[in-house]
């Protein structure tokens, strides 16, 4: 397994610095859920190699039961963010540095002390006691195209489940005053609303899915630490963003009810 994880994750690495789309040939592809967690670890390790900063936290993924029948998943999934990859708004990106750029709306929760127990010891106390503060956010999706016919839930996890970084708003301590679940976003592009979501669309409560992370983390062997930043899941489906403005330049701007702004600048 170690030489086909190995060659996978390098492959993909070098696919993606050329950005072109993965092959992901028959042989490389996960047999399991353990070896597509073991390739996308690989993977990103290539790229954070000359990065000393690392990784900067997590994203998960099929939050909602809808998505994971969608995906044929019985659980969530987890990708890594990178420390490069980590950006405050107002920010510009260029579509043409991303195979497909696209966005989800999402609330980052920035862990204030390490969740290091036990499977069986993490609960919604725990974890909710853990959070330092939230900050409304996008995450930044890539999903490049695979040159494989169909894209397994299990490639998915592989390519690091689309992440390609998470845009901040304004960091929010005092969130336990604030009713997340009933909070109203907005996504706008030049002006034009995109569609309107709340809190609740993330598991009934944004911050509910971190406890599958910290689980999961705990069975493999690994914890939350304290200063990862984990996006647990969008409140609208996700949207790309091409070029819509005759001037070249479009902006994203999402709101959310005592949570703010973050805005995007791209062409």
């Amino acid at each position: 397994m170690e030489d086909k994880v190995k060659r996978a994750g390098k492959l993909m690495y070098e696919e993606f610095q050329n950005n072109v789309p993965f092959s992901m040939l028959e042989e490389n592809r996960p047999e399991d859920i353990d070896e597509a967690y073991a390739i996308q670890n690989e993977y990103t390790r290539l790229q954070v190699k000359n990065d000393s900063d690392g990784f900067s936290g997590y994203k998960i993924a099929f939050t909602t039961d809808v998505m994971q029948k969608h995906f044929g998943m019985d659980q969530p999934a987890y990708g890594r963010i990178l420390t490069s990859n980590v950006f405050e708004s107002p920010h510009y990106f260029n579509s043409a540095d991303f195979s497909r750029l696209g966005v989800e709306c999402e609330i980052a929760i920035t862990i204030g002390k390490d969740i290091s127990l036990e499977s069986d010891e993490i609960n919604k106390n725990v974890v909710f006691d853990s959070v330092e503060s939230i900050a409304l956010s996008f995450e930044i999706i890539d999903p490049r195209q695979s040159q494989t016919e169909s894209i397994s839930p299990l490639d998915m996890i592989a390519m690091n489940v689309s992440g390609a970084g998470v845009l901040m708003g304004n960091q929010i301590n005092n969130w336990q005053n604030i009713d997340l679940p009933n909070s109203k976003c907005q996504l706008m592009i030049d002006g034009q609303t995109i569609g309107t979501g709340y809190g609740k669309d993330v598991d009934g409560h944004p911050i509910l899915p971190i406890i599958w992370l910290a689980k999961k983390l705990s069975d493999q062997g690994n914890y939350l630490k304290a200063g990862d930043i984990v996006v647990t899941g969008s409140m609208l489906p996700p949207t790309f963003l091409g070029n819509r403005d005759a001037t070249g330049q479009s902006s994203a701007i999402l709101t959310m009810d005592k949570l703010g702004q973050v805005i995007l600048n791209f062409k």
